[in-house]
């Protein structure tokens, strides 16, 4: 299954069976532009299967090596070994290479390393490669230009084939962070794409090992947007019961206060308006939303974490120029 909207592209093939050869065809031409074409095999007996899900920012003409970034989240059910040959080489990319689950063994340029759940590996796509799960393993490949890195991180190549130990907050902000890809705004707007595969060359220099000029630029940019995505996310994901208070994130998040406070006015806003305008956000959702009809709508405000109606009632008509039951009733029509 593909899709595509502006400079983004999605691709996403569910249960392919492992085989002796090629991957199918379709997901062989999909591959085969981002270096992730391989020649495999399951290393049992048993049949095995993966799952992959490839999301590219940046098009450029669609030729090999015109994306910004690519990142391909992956699992397999069983033992596979993945070879890529010479006929497969496409690019002069650079693959960093991060395991979720599992572990597995990459050969490449006369070095061998053995990469284990939550490492990572950096490969070059311009040479050939075997690598080998031994057992059911879940990871996540990001494909960025080779160039574009050598700038944030002159010693790249020394870093091919040498196991990265990424600290856990670099890989949970990667990791994190990647998932932009999956925002309807990010597929939907080029300058978003653009800024969003910026802050994902940062992270990734940070975690290969960038320079100090280049380690200054990137915890100012791809970082700082990191971790004020991962705090919004924490809001979003505990505005109904759980503390979105700035110093129980500074707490969960290991920052301080006045570090979160200047995330959000970097943005020209507060923590205090974001959550607002979440909660907001949610009563609207709500009331639009038929199975909740026979809700008072004092109850969906109360719910979501407005402990007064009259507050609830101004700012809801101040952000969408409605009352929520003008909302309710146009929504019923």
């Amino acid at each position: 299954m593909a899709s595509a909207a502006n400079g983004f592209r999605s691709f996403h093939f569910s249960h392919v069976p492992v085989r002796e050869g090629e991957f199918p065809t379709e997901v062989m031409r999909v591959f085969r532009p981002f270096g992730f074409a391989r020649r495999i095999r399951s290393v049992s007996d048993e049949l095995c299967y993966t799952d992959i899900a490839v999301r590219v920012v940046g098009r450029r003409g669609g030729e090999p090596g015109n994306f910004e970034v690519c990142v391909q989240r992956s699992s397999v059910t069983g033992g596979v070994s993945a070879q890529r040959t010479p006929d497969l080489l496409s690019n002069d990319d650079v693959a960093l290479h991060i395991q979720l689950t599992g572990d597995r063994t990459m050969s490449q340029l006369g070095r061998e390393a053995i990469v284990d759940a939550g490492s990572a590996l950096l490969s070059s796509n311009s040479d050939v490669s075997m690598t080998v799960f031994p057992t059911p393993a879940r990871f996540v490949i990001i494909v960025v230009p080779r160039k574009l890195m050598l700038a944030l991180a002159p010693r790249l190549e020394d870093a091919f084939m040498r196991p990265l130990p990424l600290s856990p907050v670099i890989l949970r902000l990667l990791l994190n962070y990647a998932d932009v890809l999956e925002d309807e705004d990010t597929q939907r707007i080029p300058e978003l794409q653009h800024a969003v595969a910026t802050h994902i060359h940062d992270l990734c220099a940070l975690a290969i090992g960038a320079t100090r000029d280049a380690t200054e630029i990137a915890e100012g940019r791809g970082l700082r947007a990191a971790r004020l995505r991962t705090i919004k996310a924490d809001v979003v994901r505990n505005l109904r019961d759980g503390d979105v208070s700035v110093t129980a994130l500074a707490v969960r998040h290991r920052m301080s206060v006045r570090y979160i406070q200047r995330l959000f006015e970097s943005e020209g806003t507060t923590l205090s308006q974001f959550v607002r305008d979440q909660r907001l956000v949610q009563v609207h959702r709500k009331l639009a939303d038929p199975r909740h009809a026979d809700c008072a709508i004092s109850s969906i405000a109360y719910d979501v974490g407005f402990g007064d109606l009259s507050t609830f009632n101004r700012e809801f008509r101040r952000r969408f120029g409605a009352t929520p039951s003008e909302i309710r009733a146009a929504e019923r029509n």
